[in-house]
Formats: C-alpha cells, sequence, structure tokens
C-alpha cells in the first residue's frame, strides 16, 4: 500500500469498505457491513471537525485575500452612450421615392471599425480639449492631446447590439466623468466625421456637375432638334403614335376584311342555290336558298292550284273545262317561278363578281400601301437611332440637373448616418470590482479552499488515525486507543509521570484505556491468553509506556503478573520501574542464576519484573528461539498473565522471535504518525513468522480533537461519559 491516498478512496473506504480474509489470523477484522449508496455522513463529519482548524486558517487567509484585493484595486467605472446607424440619402438619390436604404449586418460591422478608427479618437479629445481643461490647468499641448486619443481609443471599446443596427460605445475608466464624456464625445466626433465627410464630398460633386451641367443642355438640345428636321424631311409625321403610311395599311386591311367576308357570303348564297337546283329542287327550299319573298309567295300559289287540280283529276276527264283552265294556270304558274328563280340567279352571280372586283382593287392598294410602309420602315429605323440619342441626352441632363440641386441643398444641410439613441450619464457605481458578487466569489472560493485544503489534508494523512484505518485499511481488529495523559487533563501538565498516575488515579480516563485493552486482549476469541507481546514498528512510539501501565493496572488488581523488558539495547520499563538488581535477564537466560533472584517486585502493586541492569557488552544474542520458549513455559506456571515490552520489530530480529512465542501480540502505533506503510509491514512481518497479531492500539491520541479515533471509539463520546472519570 502507499503512505497516501486519494480522496476518492478515502470516501470510498468509509463507504465500501474492504472485507478482509477471515482466516488470516485472529487479530484480523470480522467482516465489513454492507455497502451503502451514499457516504457514511458520521465520517463525512469527523473529516471535517479533524481537520476544522486547516479550513479555518484557508478560509480566513482566502477571505482576508479578497479583502485586500477589494482594498488595493482601483475601481473602474463604465458609461455607455449608443448610436442609431440610420444611412441617410447622398447627392446622388438612387432609391425610389418611400424606399428606405436596407442595412446588414456589414454595413453595421463597417460603421463599428469606423468608429473605432484613430481618427475619431483624436476628433473625440479634440472635443474634450475644447470643453473640459487639461489635468495642469493649462491648454492641451499636441502631445497631450495625443495622448488622450490614445486614452479615449484604449478604455473604449465598439460592439453591435445584438442583431439591431444599434452601436454601443461603452468606455470603461477610473474617472466616471471622464467615462461618461469620452462616450458621449466618441459618438459627437463620429456623427461629425461623417458630416464632414459629407459636405466634402458634396462640395466636389457638385463642382463636377456643374462644369459638365451646360455642356449636356447643349447636347440634349441638338439631338432634340436633329431628331425632328429627320421626321420632317421622310415625311414621318406621327398621328395618334404611328406614321401615315402605317395608318394607310391599317385602314387597307380592315376594308379589305370586311369585302372578303362580303364576298363569302354571297358566294355562300349563289351556291347554295345552285346546288339546290342541281338536285332538281324546286320547291320552298330554292325560295329559302335564294331568299326571294316572290318565288315564295309563287311556291304558295302553285301548291294551292296543285291541290285544285288534283280535286278535279279525280271528279272530272281531261277535257272538263275546269280542269283545263286549272292546268293552264299551274302551267303559268310556274313558268312565273322559273323566271324568277333565273332572274335572282342572275342578280346573285352579279353581286359576286362586283364583290370580287373589289376585293382585288383593295388588294391591289394594299400592296402599294405596305410597299410605302417599308419606306417608311427604313426610314423609321433611323429616326429610332435618333430618338434613343435624344432621350439618352435629355436623361442624363435631367439626372445631373436633378444632382445638381439635391449637392446644392445637401453642402448647406449635411446629416450624419447616424443618430445618438442614447447619451452616457457619470456612473454612480463602479464595474469593478463588484464588491457583492467579489465578496459572493471570495466566500464561496473561500470555502471551496478550505474544503480541498482538508481533503487535501486526508489525503495526505500518512499516519494510522482511526478505528477505520484499522479495521478499513490494515483489516486487523481496532484495540483502543491510549490518549495522551496531558489531553486527558484539559492540555495541563500532568504534575506525575505517567506510570504512578494510573495508580494513583485509578479510575481517571487515561487508567480506564488500560484496562480496556486489557479487557480486549483477555476476552478475544480463542484461549486465554497468557504471554501478551507488546510490539511496535519504529521507538517512541508509546510501546514501554502501554507494557509498564498495562501490567501495574493488572497487577493492582490481584492479577500475578510479570514484565519482561525484552528491549535489551534501550531498557525502557527498567529505567521507568527502577530495576536494579544483582541478577537480571542475562543471568536468567544464560541459566546461570534463577529466576526468583533475577525478579524485582514493585511495592505498590506487587508487579514483578524481569529486567536488565545494562545494554548488551557483546553482539551475542541471548533470545534465542529455544530460551525464549523455555522462559515462556517456565513462566506460564507461575504467573497468570506474562507482559513483554520487545523492541521496535522493524529494527531489531530477537522482537518477532518474542512475537512468535507469545499467545499474542499487541501491535501498537503513535496515532497520526507513524507510517501506514511501516505499520503494513511489521503485520507483514509478524504474520509470516507466524505470530498471532490480536490487534492494534492507537497510543499518544488527543481526544480533545472531536472523533479523534473515529465513531467507533469511545473518545468519540467522551463529553458523555464526563462523570464517569475522575482525572
Amino acid at each position: 500500500m502507499n503512505d497516501t491516498r486519494s480522496v476518492g478512496q478515502a470516501v470510498d473506504e468509509a463507504v465500501h469498505p474492504v472485507d478482509p480474509a477471515d482466516g488470516g489470523g485472529e487479530g484480523f477484522a470480522p467482516g465489513m457491513k454492507e455497502r451503502s449508496l451514499l457516504p457514511d455522513p458520521a465520517f463525512l463529519w469527523q473529516v471535517f471537525r479533524r481537520n476544522l482548524l486547516l479550513f479555518l486558517i484557508v478560509v480566513a487567509a482566502t477571505l482576508a485575500l479578497t479583502a485586500l484585493y477589494l482594498v488595493v484595486v482601483e475601481p473602474q467605472y463604465r458609461a455607455q452612450s449608443s448610436l442609431l446607424i440610420k444611412p441617410t440619402s447622398g447627392p446622388v438619390q438612387t432609391s425610389e421615392p418611400g424606399q428606405s436604404p436596407i442595412i446588414n449586418a456589414d454595413e453595421v460591422d463597417t460603421e463599428i471599425r469606423l468608429i473605432a478608427s484613430p481618427l475619431v479618437a483624436e476628433r473625440a479629445a479634440a472635443l474634450y480639449a475644447e470643453r473640459f481643461a487639461s489635468p495642469d490647468g493649462d491648454p492641451f499641448t499636441e502631445v497631450e492631446l495625443a495622448a488622450l486619443a490614445s486614452n479615449i481609443r484604449g478604455t473604449s471599446q465598439i460592439s453591435r447590439s445584438g442583431q439591431t443596427s444599434v452601436v454601443d460605445i461603452t468606455v470603461t475608466a477610473a474617472d466616471p466623468a471622464f467615462a461618461a464624456a469620452a462616450a458621449n464625445l466618441l459618438a459627437e466626433a463620429y456623427q461629425q466625421s461623417q458630416v464632414d465627410a459629407k459636405t466634402n464630398e458634396s462640395a466636389s460633386a457638385s463642382e463636377f456637375i456643374n462644369e459638365r451641367l451646360s455642356e449636356l443642355e447643349s447636347n440634349a438640345l441638338r439631338t432634340q432638334s436633329a431628331l425632328d428636321n429627320y421626321r420632317a424631311d421622310r415625311g414621318l409625321v406621327t398621328a395618334g403614335g404611328s406614321t401615315n403610311a402605317g395608318q394607310e395599311v391599317s385602314n387597307l386591311n380592315q376594308q379589305l376584311a370586311s369585302s372578303r367576308a362580303e364576298l363569302a357570303e354571297k358566294v355562300g348564297r349563289y351556291n347554295a342555290a345552285r346546288s339546290q337546283l342541281s338536285r332538281g329542287s324546286g320547291g320552298a327550299d330554292v325560295g329559302a336558298a335564294l331568299g326571294s319573298g316572290t318565288i315564295s309567295s309563287l311556291r304558295q300559289q302553285e301548291a294551292r292550284a296543285s291541290a285544285e287540280l288534283a280535286v278535279l283529276t279525280e271528279r272530272y276527264g281531261p277535257l272538263y273545262p275546269e280542269r283545263r283552265q286549272t292546268e293552264r294556270e299551274l302551267a303559268d304558274i310556274r313558268s312565273r317561278i322559273q323566271e324568277e328563280i333565273n332572274r335572282v340567279l342572275s342578280n346573285l352571280q352579279a353581286d359576286v363578281q362586283t364583290a370580287r372586283s373589289r376585293v382585288a382593287s383593295l388588294e391591289a392598294s394594299r400592296g402599294s400601301a405596305i410597299g410605302s410602309l417599308a419606306q417608311s420602315g427604313r426610314a423609321q429605323a433611323g429616326m429610332s437611332e435618333l430618338e434613343q440619342k435624344a432621350l439618352a441626352a435629355q436623361s442624363i441632363y435631367q439626372s445631373f440637373l436633378k444632382r445638381s440641386q439635391e449637392t446644392g441643398a445637401l453642402r448647406d444641410s449635411a446629416m450624419p448616418d447616424a443618430a445618438i439613441a442614447s447619451r452616457a450619464t457619470v456612473p454612480t457605481t463602479p464595474v469593478s470590482p463588484n464588491y457583492p458578487l467579489t465578496i459572493i466569489f471570495g466566500t464561496i472560493l473561500a470555502f471551496a479552499a478550505g474544503f480541498t485544503a482538508m481533503l487535501l489534508a486526508e489525503y495526505l494523512r500518512r499516519g494510522v488515525q482511526t478505528k477505520r484505518d484499522v479495521e478499513r485499511r490494515l483489516s486487523l481488529r481496532y484495540a483502543g486507543a491510549i490518549p495522551s495523559l496531558k489531553s486527558t487533563l484539559n492540555h495541563r501538565n500532568a504534575m506525575e509521570p505517567p506510570q504512578e498516575y494510573v495508580l494513583n488515579h485509578p479510575h481517571s480516563l487515561f487508567a480506564e484505556s488500560f484496562r480496556s485493552i486489557r479487557t480486549f486482549l483477555t476476552l478475544s476469541p480463542g484461549a486465554k491468553p497468557r504471554a501478551i507481546a507488546i510490539a511496535s514498528a519504529l521507538p517512541r512510539e508509546g510501546k514501554t509506556t502501554t507494557s509498564v501501565c498495562l501490567a501495574q493496572t493488572t497487577a493492582a488488581e490481584g492479577t500475578r503478573v510479570i514484565l519482561i523488558d525484552a528491549d535489551l539495547r534501550r531498557r525502557g520499563a527498567s529505567e521507568v520501574l527502577g530495576y536494579e538488581n544483582e541478577h537480571d535477564i542475562y543471568d536468567y537466560l544464560a541459566g546461570t542464576s534463577p529466576l526468583a533472584d533475577c525478579i524485582h517486585e514493585d511495592p505498590r502493586t506487587g508487579l514483578h519484573v524481569l529486567g536488565s541492569n545494562a545494554a548488551p557488552p557483546d553482539a551475542r544474542n541471548p533470545l534465542t528461539e529455544a530460551r525464549v520458549r523455555a522462559m515462556f513455559a517456565q513462566m506460564r506456571e507461575l504467573y497468570d498473565v506474562i507482559i513483554v515490552d520487545t523492541a521496535p520489530v522493524l529494527g531489531v530480529a530477537e522482537a518477532r522471535i518474542l512475537a512468535t512465542a507469545a499467545d499474542r501480540v499487541l501491535l501498537i502505533t503513535r496515532w497520526k504518525t507513524t507510517s501506514i506503510r511501516a505499520v503494513e509491514a511489521v503485520v507483514d512481518m509478524l504474520l509470516d513468522a507466524g505470530a498471532k497479531v490480536t490487534g492494534i492500539a492507537l497510543t499518544q491520541v488527543n481526544i480533545k480533537k472531536y472523533a479523534s479515533t473515529g465513531d467507533g471509539d469511545i473518545y468519540a463520546y467522551s463529553n458523555k461519559f464526563r462523570g464517569y472519570y475522575t482525572n
């Protein structure tokens, strides 16, 4: 494992613990709870509380920097004026009346570039110099004007307002009055530059137009005169918009069409009559075809006579007078009908001949007129060319005349292509820094920095600190925590050493922590332990103090206890308990002295101590595996509890021998100080050696820090047990 861990890993370990191997040894923690979707709020609150001081320092520092920024930074004020881009008519009118010019985005962008040009800034600086005094009270010099123009241009921003034709001129400066004046003067300077440009353009155009106007007038008159003379010479006088030859052809066409229609009608009547007669019809249909009323009347008489004759024929013979008279009368009527038919046919034929003559005459006249029209058309082509020249000359003359009038008017009344939509006012509040927004942002940033620093500190935390670290990161049982004596006394200095304090104050929180550890060791699963080795990874982790105080509190209750100082190089327990004996552990292990001669008894508790009088005289190691096992075997017969103060496991090899031979091993690590990697290395070494690691205890814990060892320990609720301890 690494010494450090990410914040995400820390939270993940709080929410999703890693289940340790159940068969790894009696000191391994049991299976954890089921995983939760959300982080444990108690864990998050503990992380916050144990890093509260760092959090407050970072928040205070960030807020102080924010306040310093607000004090140091120079306030900036912003003023804004607006121009409405609305092009007016130029010297030459190109749009129809009632039509307004259409402005596209490119034209507005062009105007924006012009407003932001150095020329407009120089004009604005000149206007400022006319209306305001210089900082020194004297008239503006050229250098000051140039600097002023550069300042106005540098502090201004020209932008389009959305998709409209409105251009916003924004000036940001430390002086609010200057910001408003500069914004308004830029708008005025742009308008004035447009007026000057249009005036100059109108003057140049007027001079050019007036020079050409007289020439164009003479040309228009000359071309019109040539047209009139050409028309008169060739008889191209028009009436109603057409020439005489054209009108004559049109009239002849109309007459010819009418005559042809009349001829067709007469030919049709004549042919119809002839067709009826050719079929042998002599009845009423012939009369209807000829259109004669006389024939119709005779047909009626013929019908009557035929009827009478039929009656007489039936009654009388051929010689009967009435019959013969009727027959003569019928023959006379039929003779008269034939004569009338012949006369009518003759008239119809005469009418047909007359109509054909008229048509032929009209066709001849039209042919002559068409010839004249063709000749007139050739002359008309020349006249059209002259008309076009005359019209062009007249149009150009009229256009120049109109332009001359417009330029004359615009020369005295030129208007800019933009109108001031709004003028800037002197701002009363700065835009930078934005005090409310800066304070809000600074507060948010302060808290964010505080939480970040807190999480970073948690990420960089190297030592074992909480019960959660022991059980979830090391997968070992948590034996408990031993507070620092000073933290149990409200950070007052203790007037006596820890080994005396636990005896003088048996009901104190400090003494109770050792009884809690002893309970953990004796009530852990498995056979009741007799030999308990107190081990640590590194020196100065509180191993000796724990061994001595644990042995004293156990012996004070009447239990037969022996404390073995097996840290031969440091002799910590021997010095603390004042071990002075003629024979010591060296003599006992060498077999030169019995155990009883090497024991020192504590007068207050009856605790037996097997220590050393001095450091080892040579490199020989008396703590061999055989000697250690023999020593434990003998002591198990004499004592109820054997507590062994070992040397640091990582630095001294015999510590592993002692741990392997002991019934149980309690690993001691200093709270928040010892690297978790060192603890892992010790656990691996002890497990590889076959030692029975029962659990880990934290030493020198500052219980005044909220939940210093986590919510699973007594110190998370120490305030609730104040009446139970007498410190």
